[in-house]
């Protein structure tokens, strides 16, 4: 059961406030108050959505507390009900933060109308609210001082204050595209600009047009309430297209659209609103080939290219792994303090990361759940390409770590063999703490070979 709203009529007629009680009680939790003082304690300790308040009080007039309570509740809607059809009067209201103001006597159905247009936009704002970690997200930067990767920053830094080029973001899956994005809005340096996702793939084929674009009330039976959408809330900001070559066809005409007009049309509306904003895209999908097969609108790309930006694969700057395992630790290691030792950052630097850096996030974060020390002397790399075997290269030769692997457990057999399986000794000899042999043991499959001598 959906929970109701709260409504405050700050009202010292007794037989108005009876007949809004009549009309609003179905709809809302009422609250009542003949004066201020009394408005300003019940907002003080109840949750409240509206405010239906009468612009004259007595010999208190209610028009100065519009700007202390949009001030003090950002999010309260203020309704203002007078007595005198003054326009000057209600533009300054109107000015100062108010939703509407109806002059007495008023019809019914125009204050519901009003009124559930104030709660509408209510929860709309709270909606928004929630969202604002994702509209505004922390700073974040990009780890590495590779020679690429020092070329790719200076062209971002390059597009500072020139929000009115989109920028199309080319790379392979895990490179860092969304970082990209959001540093090219980070750089900007106004923590109001609003940054919008859209990861195209994510979204429903059916509800892609309704989530970018919005939504009217009616406009289709689930469409309960209007909403905008992704290209609204990212008004005088930034929106990040990613994946924006899996987008449908029939939906890249209408971004097309938007991109040459600058406007947007909620479905079900009638109604274009101009829009100022950025599109940011970005894509691992080779849009050439999707060109000539049909697949993807050259006119759309370069709309969307006005910039192009390539991220390099992590395979082509390797000399920033260590520089991003490092701050994998910092960030995954949960204060505890652990080092990579010299065989295993060489391991990770041999490898080929078919999946990127999210790929080596996902490794270092796996080797500090398995860690039992302070240090990590192995890492245990899942390559996802060849299903039937972990740490294999992409030519099919065994790779570095299959290598580290066989020799290691070649030492292993070694060590104890000379020693008749003493485990003890084994252990001296290869220079292992206890923790480590024992682990290494379980690891080659020696352990239960071991334990019958």
């Amino acid at each position: 059961m959906l929970k109701k709203a709260s409504i405050l009529i700050v009202e010292d007629d007794h037989l108005l406030i009876l007949a809004l009680k009549n009309l609003l009680a179905p709809k809302a939790h009422l609250f009542t108050a003949p004066t201020l003082e009394a408005a300003q304690q019940v907002l003080e300790q109840h949750s409240i959505q509206c405010v239906l308040l009468d612009l004259h009080l007595g010999s208190q007039n209610s028009q100065k507390q519009i700007s202390h309570w949009k001030s003090r509740f950002p999010s309260l809607e203020i309704l203002i009900l007078s007595g005198q059809p003054e326009i000057k009067v209600a533009l300054e209201c109107l000015r100062m933060g108010a939703l509407d103001y109806l002059v007495k006597p008023f019809e019914p159905e125009l204050l519901l109308h009003v009124v559930d247009k104030a709660l509408e936009r209510h929860k709309m704002k709270s909606s928004l609210e929630k969202l604002e970690p994702l509209i505004h997200p922390l700073p974040i930067s990009f780890i590495g001082q590779s020679i690429q990767l020092q070329g790719l920053i200076e062209k971002i830094q390059l597009l500072r204050n020139k929000t009115q080029l989109n920028v199309l973001i080319l790379g392979e899956s895990g490179t860092g595209k969304e970082v990209v994005a959001r540093l090219l809005h980070q750089q900007e340096g106004t923590p109001q600009r609003p940054f919008v996702v859209a990861n195209m793939p994510a979204i429903p084929t059916n509800l892609l047009e309704s989530e970018l674009f919005g939504v009217e009330k009616g406009a289709f039976t689930d469409a309960k309430c209007s909403r905008p959408g992704k290209f609204e809330l990212a008004d005088t900001g930034d929106i990040f297209l990613d994946e924006i070559g899996d987008l449908p066809l029939e939906m890249q005409s209408k971004i097309l659209r938007v991109l040459q007009e600058r406007q947007i049309q909620r479905l079900g509306s009638h109604k274009t609103q101009s829009l100022q904003l950025r599109v940011i895209s970005a894509t691992n999908q080779p849009l050439a080939e999707f060109i000539q097969k049909g697949k993807f609108r050259e006119d759309l790309l370069y709309r969307l290219g006005d910039v192009v930006l390539t991220l390099p694969p992590l395979r082509k700057r390797k000399e920033d792994i260590p520089f991003l395992v490092e701050h994998f630790l910092q960030k995954h290691s949960l204060g505890i303090p652990t080092q990579v030792s010299p065989s295993a950052l060489d391991q990770l630097m041999a490898y080929e990361w078919p999946g990127n850096i999210r790929q080596l996030e996902s490794t270092v974060k796996r080797a500090l759940i398995f860690s039992n020390g302070s240090q990590i002397d192995r890492f245990e790399i899942y390559d996802f390409q060849n299903l039937n075997g972990l740490s294999m290269s992409n030519s099919g030769a065994l790779s570095l770590e299959a290598q580290v692997q066989r020799l290691e457990r070649k030492a292993f057999e070694q060590a104890l063999q000379q020693h008749s399986n003493n485990k003890a000794k084994a252990m001296k000899a290869l220079g292992l703490s206890k923790a480590t042999f024992y682990r290494k043991l379980q690891e080659l499959g020696l352990h239960s070979i071991s334990a019958q001598h």
